[in-house]
């Protein structure tokens, strides 16, 4: 175990040898077949404006989301069909359903965004608003939100979720990546799964540079702990990678980076690359555990012996 102290940083580093038996195998198994969605013409007040839907695939999102194409690009989505509903008065509904090709990354679709609002019992996870709705199942991640405020319009909206659910056969599975993580103090609503640097930044900055050299072999999960007895706040990350070679070696460059800076870069300097105030780094067979902004570090080294039992087994 190695621990730096970078004028303001504490730094823990820590390269597991051991070796497990056991492997994990990370493939969400998803229906491959895709699904004809079928819709009334009418639900309540709003008729349908097209039974066929505007269709859009990876590259051709940009064209219907401004801003957050690149987030569901990132995660792998297939396909997404946009139907829209109106009433006599005007009020729109905007249905879309993301075909992400696996539950995976239909989870990490749902997660992109903060979930701190009731689970409406639709699909695997979900969340209601007044007006809007939004759950994941299966490979598919499904929006809908309506632009108005009324107890018809709310029910609508309720009613064209549960009309998707039920067409949606199979449930699919959160990542086997989350099963990993320690479950006591977990702060649910905020959980982010990414494979790639940039949609990792949206949630969380690191540092500057890609150093987690994440790609198309990784995968990772971002979560938010906070243990209320020790008033202790914490984010933890686990990475995935192809092998443990890999990992090892990203633990080591990452190392060497906070190295550099600390003998190169003033504190000013350091604040702007890293974004954090401590981080444990910890490889272990092909995953990398990073326990970031701890201020007890007894807690964080728990943490990571949890996560690292998990592994073994």
């Amino acid at each position: 175990m190695c621990k730096i102290n970078m004028k303001g940083y504490w730094v823990c580093l820590s390269i597991s040898i051991l070796v497990s038996c056991s492997t994990m195998n990370s493939t969400n198994k998803s229906s491959e077949e895709k699904i004809a969605f079928s819709f009334p013409n009418n639900v309540n007040q709003w008729k349908l404006e097209k039974a066929v839907p505007d269709r859009y695939d990876a590259e051709t999102l940009y064209d219907y989301i401004d801003g957050n194409a690149e987030v569901y690009r990132s995660l792998g989505v297939k396909e997404v069909y946009a139907y829209r509903w109106s009433n006599p008065q005007q009020v729109e509904i905007f249905m879309d359903i993301f075909d992400m090709g696996n539950s995976a990354s239909a989870y990490g679709a749902y997660h992109h965004d903060i979930r701190d609002q009731k689970d409406i019992g639709l699909g695997v996870e979900s969340e209601g608003m007044n007006n809007s709705l939004a759950f994941w199942k299966d490979r598919y991640f499904v929006s809908i939100v309506g632009m108005g405020d009324s107890p018809e319009l709310n029910q609508t909206v309720m009613e064209l979720g549960k009309i998707i659910d039920r067409q949606i056969p199979e449930k699919g599975n959160p990542p086997e990546i989350v099963k990993l993580l320690p479950e006591k103090g977990q702060v649910k609503s905020h959980i982010h799964y990414f494979n790639d640097y940039d949609l990792l930044k949206v949630h969380f900055f690191l540092t500057d540079e890609n150093i987690l050299q994440l790609g198309k072999d990784t995968e990772g999960i971002l979560l938010r702990y906070f243990l209320t007895e020790q008033d202790e706040r914490f984010q933890i990350i686990l990475i995935r990678y192809k092998d443990k070679k890999k990992a090892s070696l990203v633990s080591q460059n990452f190392k060497n980076l906070i190295d550099k800076s600390a003998k190169e870069m003033t504190e000013d300097e350091r604040n702007k690359k890293f974004g954090f105030n401590s981080i444990l780094i910890h490889s272990h067979e092909k995953y990398l555990i990073l326990v970031i902004d701890w201020k007890n570090k007894e807690i964080a080294d728990r943490y990571v012996k949890e996560i690292v039992q998990k592994i073994k087994r």
